[in-house]
Order: structure tokens, then sequence, then C-alpha cells
């Protein structure tokens, strides 16, 4: 057999139809009319189609994570604020002989969230401080841990800094010595 013969055979093998004669094609449509099947989508594709996660991504590239999250953050302070207006509306509309002002009422409301949300956020900041200076602790002692550990395996922990310069002018000394007399 040569070259031509073998890829001659390779072609006309190829199957002439395309469906599956090992399984009842009725079967399959009952099966295909119980069990939809989707065509695959990776992750990247799925996330690609969903319209919120896009804006999302665009608002925090342009923005920047400060803005878009102080954004965030007057947004959840407005949607309370008319949350807790509305409630206040309903309480008015069910007692209407108590006197209420409910504007005062949701401005000192409001002023009470900013000031919540800016001790949260500061007690984060000293927080994610105490953390970055215990990490950095660590690190240097992992790192002081990592040069006892060297210094160990190469016998340098035993002898002072000293001691060593001295050694080692001990030795090339007596190798002089040695050059010497040889």
């Amino acid at each position: 057999m040569n070259v031509t013969s073998v890829s001659s055979l390779s072609m006309n093998t190829t199957p002439t139809s395309t469906k599956d004669e090992s399984v009842d094609q009725d079967y399959l449509a009952l099966i295909a009319q119980f069990y939809q099947a989707e065509e695959y989508k990776s992750r990247d594709e799925i996330n690609g189609e969903d319209g919120e996660l896009n804006k999302f991504k665009d608002d925090l590239r342009t923005k920047g994570a400060a803005v878009f999250l102080k954004e965030l953050d007057e947004e959840k302070i407005k949607a309370l604020v008319e949350e807790y207006r509305a409630k206040l509306l309903k309480e008015k509309e069910k007692n209407p002989e108590i006197p209420m002002d409910i504007n005062k009422m949701v401005s000192d409301y409001k002023k009470e969230l900013i000031e919540e949300m800016m001790e949260a956020q500061k007690a984060e900041d000293e927080k994610k401080g105490k953390e970055s200076e215990m990490l950095m602790s660590s690190e240097m002692l992992e790192q002081i841990q990592a040069l006892r550990q060297d210094e160990q395996t190469s016998g340098l922990a035993d002898t002072g800094f000293l001691e060593q310069m001295l050694s080692l002018s001990n030795k090339n000394s007596e190798e002089k010595q040695d050059e010497v007399k040889g």
C-alpha cells in the first residue's frame, strides 16, 4: 500500500448519514420534548450578554472604585430615606391628629444614616490599617525565621561576625604561609 491508496481509503470511509442508528429516533424526539438542550456557553459569553454586569464594569472603569462606591452609598441612602418617608406618610394618614414634621424627620434620618456610614468607613479603615500592620509584622517575622534557618544550615549562626572575619583572615594567612613554604 502506498500513500495515495491510504488517503483514498480514508476519504471513502466517511459516514453517509448523520443520524445515530443505535438509538430510536422516536425516543430521541420524546427526550428532546421534555428536556430542552441549550447550546453551551462559556462564562465569558454569558457575562458578555449580561447588560447589568457590563454597565457595572463600565462604571467601575470610568469612575474608579472610590467614586463608584460613593455613588452606590448615596443610592442606598436615598432608597432608605424614601422608604422612611413613605412609612411616615402612611403613619400620618392613620393618625392625622398627631402633629408630624415629615421633612424634618426625614432630614434628621438622612443625617443619621450619613453619620453611621462615615463611622463604619472609619472603623473599616482602622481595621485595614491594623490588618496591614499585622501583615507587615508577620511578613517580617517570616523573613527573620527564614534568615535564621539559612544561618543554621550554613553554620553561620554559631559564630559571630567578628569570629567569621578572623577565621577568614586566619585561613588566608595560613594559605599564604603554605605558598611561601611550598
